[in-house]
């Protein structure tokens, strides 16, 4: 994807995940790669507007997420993506928002993510709301299994 498309399609997403943000008592985010939807903007949008926002580390085979005050606390951590310092142990509730990293998507809440499992075990005993976020690129037929969990939104550029 060309840097121009894949910042309008950046901005898209952004502003359709504003209104679940602001509706949330604390967000549950990860830190993007380059060839991802960029999610540094929403952390900081967060960060700027007191809403708690708490980024992954990632265990053996499970998920853990910390609070974070500032992005610029992240460092590379398993698999080379930026995690939070393990400090401020965050914890979901009905309020919690989760944004949830995918290679693809449908429109049923339904993704394809890197293989391990990580989301799907996490996502088995959240609480909250969870959303995909996914160019409309990559939006297609997702083969289910038994253990794939559904997220409650899936936002794309439009």
């Amino acid at each position: 994807m060309d840097a121009a498309k894949k910042a309008a399609a950046d901005e898209s997403i952004f502003r359709q995940l504003v209104p679940l943000v602001n509706s949330a008592g604390n967000v549950f985010c990860y830190a993007s790669t380059e060839i991802e939807v960029d999610t540094r903007r929403i952390i900081e949008y967060c960060l700027s507007n007191n809403i708690p926002v708490a980024l992954p580390v990632s265990g053996e085979s499970e998920l853990s997420f910390y609070y974070i005050d500032n992005i610029n606390e992240l460092k590379k951590g398993r698999y080379n993506i930026d995690e939070p310092p393990i400090s401020r142990p965050a914890y979901d509730g009905e309020k919690t928002l989760c944004i949830v990293p995918a290679l693809c998507a449908d429109k049923n809440g339904y993704r394809l993510g890197y293989g391990k499992g990580y989301y799907d075990r996490f996502l088995k005993s959240f609480k909250g709301k969870s959303v995909i976020i996914c160019y409309k690129d990559f939006l297609c037929e997702i083969p289910k299994e038994s253990h794939d969990m559904q997220t409650t939104f899936t936002v794309f550029d439009e």
